[in-house]
């Protein structure tokens, strides 16, 4: 755990670094301005829209609300990719007006008026200070909670938040107020923004992939954890409220671009608007980085820490939590810079406002004076008390309310409040008719809902108001028939629609004045705003003065000199421009109206200069006119030559002597090439055409072609423009030749090529598409879409086109129009066409004729499906006749093990009963019928694995102990032949099913001791990945290579079996073989002649299994437990009955033995027996469990209980273990039923045996 001194010194040097590298983009910035690094930085400083609310707020979202944190998104990538053409027109409208906040944006469009600045910054700053405080609540509770530290006090010293505060208002007023004037580019500030999007980029990332591949196996197992351990919804409630959604996409939306700070990045500090480019790829990669795990930490937060813990904190005590002290350092440096990229720009952005809109206004008449000190000191110290009073305000709002609502709540109302600024925005780029009256009077109406609604609501939440008796905005909304809409989706609708209403209507209600025209065709149609009247030199110089008192006199002469103004009235004009960049346009306007109404009357001095003026221009015109490159002649009334330049002589080849002031027209054309002015004669022998404008081009032998162009003059006289357009025609003629040779290539391609512009008119149509449409060539250039397709044509392909023109590529398929009643199918195809920046200008589209094709395509696929079926039903009849043989084996195996199963009880007790000569004989017949008892069995597994009728049971378990029980009961057989049997000892864990694993080992171990001669076998496990691979290594002959996989078939046997050992079957292996195919194991043999063989199964690792120590031996009882013992033998099979009685016999039990369930409870009426042994195939319809039932019901109790069947089936098993009953099978080896009746009776004595 930290400390509050190392985590304050580690907030402290990462400010530091912060500093150092926005110091070194201001002393170098054209290093970090060049073309592609440029771009790079600015999409990635846009990212300062991801504060503490992306990095803290997202989480807590998702664990109360579910996947609706995404919803602040959606509305940035709308703005980014259907509001781009907005986008860039904002940026290039306040690149052009020298704007310098959203404010100023606001105020310079709407007639440059003063109070829609001071209203925008009013609502900017009372809306933004609940975001800004979110950031001090999320800063000041993460830096609480990485140094252990109590909640806050109740004095403001005694607070984090304050603090915090502090350090951040001293770190905002170094950082962003250095420079007077607002609209140049603060390059270090934002390289040291977008160097934080990229540390909160990388620390978000980092607790993600923790969480999901450190603390959890990948996100699934996350996923299976939570939902195993959670019993609530996994993410908050999934409910989807359609109302609150769009309310929040749409403020959102409006935030991206109306919030203080994203306003100043994403336009003021703009370089190009080909920059937003870039932002289109970057920021939704952004996004969707830093968003995807944002799922995996609310669900593990709810894991690991429960319902008690702030969801909003999750990012940094999930990893506290498990001790990981570097990563929660990194996921509090990320947090930190979230909430320090959001406050310096807001802040700043902010102070600029408040500065130039509310107090450089009340200060301009002073400051104006002669005499007055700078404003530039001014400007500065402004802003920075600014600064101090925007965080003191917020700190206090953090004090007052936001401790009672998470941060996503405090966000959303922050937006809530700067989308008002939206519609003004909007409406003040595409209409121009929009007002400063409707837009004061909307602002004030949404305003007022938003106040209303939202903010003071808060405060009731905080209990520092009452508002149980007030109208909620709900209610309203309710009443004009929006019902159900929650307090935020309320306020949005409510304001933005009272907002947008006001300003339409008001708009339409009031007349605009000259400024007021002038700014709306400015800002709607981008014409530079309209040229002030003349302006006196003193006026001017007075003006060049107080620019240099506002942005100082070196940068003042550096900004004149540059531009260089032609005439005073344009040095006025750039004069309140760059006032305007450093104290607003309003403010701007108020210092240079006031510089010009004292210089208002024009003396001798500046009439002089008006003549003086005139005359220049008169040279000017001349010398202009020398310098076009067309040829112009000026005639007057009388068709005389008044004014022309040497390139009207030099187009007609004229001799300069002709051409004197007074020369008539006719000495013209016969002077000139013939034909080229003959025109004129006749144009202006007709009193009507002389009044109209004319054109024609005349085209010389020597290949020379002229445009010549006729105007009339007010006073009767016409000008002559001539042009050598030889160069344009010559391309046009190229082009056409191009054209002609195109359509040779398209028109005899088998395909219908069309080229559509964005008016969804053809441009260009070959002539298989003409004659598919029935369209004539010569009209067919620029008809509508919708009038070649039809109309219910045009509204199936209408979705298709549309997508086209967003940049969509379309591939679909489509009934070709053809003529005649044939129906042709093809395949079409929509390619967007692009300019070099991105714009969508039209679309080609291209229709292939695909009906012979799918014919012969759906040919083959009905041969296929045909083969397919012929195959499923051969497939079908062999798997019914495999299965036919397998119950044939299986029942077959059934009947044949009831009698070996009487001969293995008579074998036993012949065994008991016989003296020392006849013991071989009895020997060998248990061995025979142990051999057709071994058959028997492996046909019946045999039978259940092709049928599949064993269900494995997996579950993990560790392999040493396997190994070492398997080890064990084989070491006599081991001893036996003179071999050594070894274990390597491993500590490896399995996943398997425990019984049939053990019968793949059994396998090899039997099979490796059989064919030893010498040495010995090792039994181990290797880990091979995920894997393990179990191993059996024998000393044995070894197998052929060409013999490796027959092993594995039916009765395949290789090499001699030991004298002394009974003779193999060949189904070992392949029994191996089905059940490592069955519980996907595969089976390995690696062996070499003379050298041995290794036969190994690899099984998946599994999770280590803690196993009960073996049980505390108990002492041995002297004596045969079941003498004297009753028993009751229930089997519906004589000489089963008559072996188990010569058997038991020997034993020393008092048996009862009958052959139904009736006879049963006939004998046990006054006593019931000690031990029941029992069939489970009894007669024809009863089984063994049904006897059990009754016998049940008659004796109150069972006594302990035997079930000997030859059915070895799960179900049967199952029930069995259900019952507590032991269970064996047919044919019983008396050594286990000997065993299993003792360990029933006489549990204590079982155990010593």
């Amino acid at each position: 755990m930290l400390t509050s001194g190392s985590a304050l010194v580690l907030s402290l040097a990462y400010l530091s670094l912060l500093f150092a590298i926005a110091w070194k983009g201001d002393r170098n910035p054209a290093r970090y301005r060049q073309e592609g690094r440029e771009s790079l930085i600015y999409g990635l400083s846009l990212a300062v829209y991801c504060t503490s609310w992306t990095f803290y707020g997202s989480v807590g979202r998702a664990v109360t609300h579910g996947y609706d944190f995404l919803l602040i998104y959606i509305g940035p990538l709308a703005v980014l990719t259907l509001g781009l053409p907005l986008l860039r027109a904002l940026v290039r409208r306040a690149k052009a007006h020298g704007v310098t906040s959203i404010a100023d944006f606001l105020g310079a469009r709407y007639g440059k008026s003063r109070p829609v600045a001071a209203l925008v910054t009013l609502i900017a700053t009372i809306g933004v200070l609940p975001y800004i405080a979110l950031q001090l609540k999320a800063v000041s509770y993460s830096f609480d909670a990485l140094a252990a530290l109590p909640s806050r006090g109740p004095a403001p010293v005694l607070d984090t938040a304050f603090w915090v505060a502090a350090l951040m208002a001293v770190f905002t007023i170094l950082f962003g107020v250095r420079s007077v004037q607002a609209t140049e580019r603060n390059t270090g500030l934002v390289l040291a923004v977008a160097f934080e999007s990229l540390v909160k980029l990388a620390a978000f990332m980092a607790v993600g992939l923790y969480v999901c591949f450190w603390l959890f196996d990948g996100p699934s197992d996350l996923i299976k954890q939570a939902a195993t351990a959670v019993s609530s919804p996994l993410l908050g409630d999934q409910r989807l409220d359609p109302a609150a959604w769009v309310a929040i996409a749409l403020v959102s939306a409006a935030a991206f671009v109306c919030l203080p700070r994203q306003f100043h990045v994403t336009v003021v500090e703009c370089g190009r608007p080909e920059h937003l480019s870039t932002a289109v790829w970057m920021l939704p990669l952004y996004f969707a980085a830093i968003t995807m795990f944002v799922p995996p930490i609310a669900l593990a937060g709810k894991l690991l820490l429960g319902s008690g813990a702030d969801p909003d904190l999750f990012v940094l005590t999930v990893p506290q939590q498990d001790g990981q002290t570097l990563l929660t350092l990194i996921a509090f440096l990320g947090g930190l810079s979230a909430a320090t990229g959001m406050v310096i720009v807001a802040c700043v952005a902010l102070a600029t406002m408040v500065s130039n809109e509310l107090v450089i206004p009340f200060m301009l008449r002073r400051l104006t004076q002669a005499g007055a000190p700078e404003l530039g000191p001014v400007v500065l110290q402004a802003r920075r008390w600014a600064i101090i009073a925007i965080l003191s305000l917020a700190y206090l709002y953090h004090r007052l309310i936001s401790g009672h609502y998470p941060l996503a709540a405090i966000g959303l109302m922050s937006f809530a409040a700067v989308a008002q600024f939206a519609p003004p925005l909007v409406l003040g780029l595409m209409w121009k008719r929009a007002h400063r009256h409707g837009v004061v009077a909307g602002l004030l109406g949404g305003w007022g809902v938003w106040t209303y609604g939202l903010l003071l609501p808060s405060f009731a939440d905080a209990g520092w108001i009452a508002m149980q008796d007030w109208v909620s905005v709900s209610d309203v909304m309710a009443w004009l028939g929006a019902p159900g809409l929650d307090r935020l989706s309320a306020g949005v609708f409510a304001s933005l629609a009272l907002n947008t209403g006001l300003l339409v209507g008001v708009s339409l209600l009031v007349q605009p004045t000259a400024i007021d025209r002038s700014q709306s065709e400015a800002f709607t149609g981008g014409a530079a705003p309209q040229p002030r009247g003349a302006t006196s030199a003193a006026a001017l110089a007075e003006l060049r003065a107080m620019v240099a008192r506002v942005l100082g006199q070196e940068r003042t002469d550096a900004a004149f000199a540059i531009a260089q103004p032609p005439t005073p009235a344009a040095a006025a004009d750039l004069a309140e421009r760059l006032l305007a960049s450093a104290i607003g346009s309003a403010s701007a306007r108020i210092v240079v109206a006031a510089s010009l109404q004292r210089r208002g009357r024009m003396d001798a001095a500046t009439l002089q200069e008006a003549t003086r003026a005139i005359l220049e221009g008169r040279d000017l015109l001349r010398v202009t006119l020398d310098s076009i490159g067309q040829g112009i002649a000026v005639f007057d009334d009388r068709h005389k030559l008044a004014a022309w330049n040497p390139r009207f002589v030099d187009l007609f080849g004229l001799r300069a002597a002709l051409l004197q002031v007074g020369t008539p027209l006719h000495a013209l054309v016969l002077e000139a090439t013939p034909g080229d002015l003959g025109s004129l004669l006749i144009d202006r022998s007709d009193p009507e055409r002389a009044r109209s404008s004319h054109s024609y081009e005349r085209r010389r032998p020597d290949g020379i072609v002229l445009a010549i162009e006729t105007t009339p003059l007010p006073t009767g006289g016409f000008v002559v423009v001539a042009t050598d357009v030889t160069a344009r025609v010559r391309t046009e003629e190229a082009l056409r030749e191009a054209e002609r040779q195109i359509r040779v290539y398209t028109d005899n391609v088998p395909v219908y090529i069309a080229y559509v512009d964005r008016t969804q008119r053809y441009r260009f149509i070959n002539r298989p598409y003409l004659e598919a449409l029935g369209l004539d060539p010569a009209t067919a250039s620029g008809v509508r879409l919708v009038d070649a397709l039809g109309e219910e044509r045009y509204a199936h392909l209408k979705e298709r086109i549309d997508a086209v023109l967003r940049g969509i590529p379309q591939s679909f398929e489509v009934d070709l129009p053809v003529p005649g009643d044939d129906v042709r199918l093809g395949r079409g195809t929509y390619l967007p066409h692009r300019t070099e920046d991105g714009e969508i200008i039209g679309f080609f589209t291209l229709y292939q004729d695909i009906t012979d094709q799918r014919r012969t395509e759906q040919a083959l696929e009905a041969r296929v499906e045909e083969r397919t079926r012929a195959l499923a039903q051969a497939k079908q009849a062999a798997d019914e006749a495999n299965l036919g043989k397998t119950r044939f084996i299986a029942a077959a195996s059934h009947d044949l093990l009831q009698p070996l199963h009487a001969a293995r009880l008579f074998t036993a007790t012949l065994a008991e009963q016989a003296g020392r000569r006849e013991r071989p004989l009895v020997d060998q017949i248990d061995q025979a019928l142990g051999a057709v008892e071994d058959l028997l069995s492996a046909l019946l597994d045999i039978s259940k694995l092709d049928a599949g009728a064993l269900k494995p049971e997996r579950r993990a378990l560790p392999l040493n102990a396997l190994l070492e029980q398997l080890v064990q009961s084989f070491q006599p057989m081991a001893r036996q032949r003179g071999l050594r049997l070894r274990m390597v000892p491993t500590r490896l864990a399995v996943e398997s099913d425990p019984q049939l694993l053990r019968r793949i080992l059994q396998n090899f171990l039997a099979n490796a001791l059989r064919y030893s001669r010498r040495g010995g076998v090792v039994v181990g496990a290797r880990r091979r990945g995920q894997q393990v691979e179990i191993q059996v290594v024998d000393t044995g002959p070894g197998i052929p290579e060409n013999k490796q996989r027959a092993i594995f078939e039916e009765f395949q046997r290789l090499g001699e079996d030991a004298p002394d050992q009974p003779k193999g079957l060949g189904l070992g292996l392949a029994i191996v073989e089905r059940i490592g195919r069955m519980l996907n194991h595969p089976i390995r043999v690696r062996s070499r002649v003379g050298f041995g063989s290794i036969f190994s199964v690899s099984v998946p690792r599994g999770v280590a299994v803690l196993t009960a120590p073996p049980p505390p031996p108990v002492q041995r009882r002297i004596g045969n437990p079941l003498n004297g013992r009753r028993v009751l033998c229930i089997d519906d099979d004589a000489t089963v009955i008559a072996g188990m009685r010569a058997l038991l016999d020997a034993w020393g039990v008092e048996l009862t033995a009958v052959t139904s369930v009736a006879a049963a409870r006939a004998a046990t009426v006054d006593r019931p027996p000690e031990l029941l042994l029992i069939d489970y195939h009894i007669g024809d319809d009863d089984t063994g469990f049904e006897a059990l039932n009754t016998l049940e019901r008659q004796w109150g109790r069972l006594p302990p209980t035997i079930l000997i069947t030859a059915d070895r089936s799960d179900p049967v098993r199952l029930e069995a273990q259900r019952r507590h009953v032991g269970l064996l099978h047919k044919p019983v080896k008396p050594a286990a039923l000997r065993a299993l009746m003792t360990r029933m009776v006489d549990p204590p004595a079982a155990a010593a045996d």
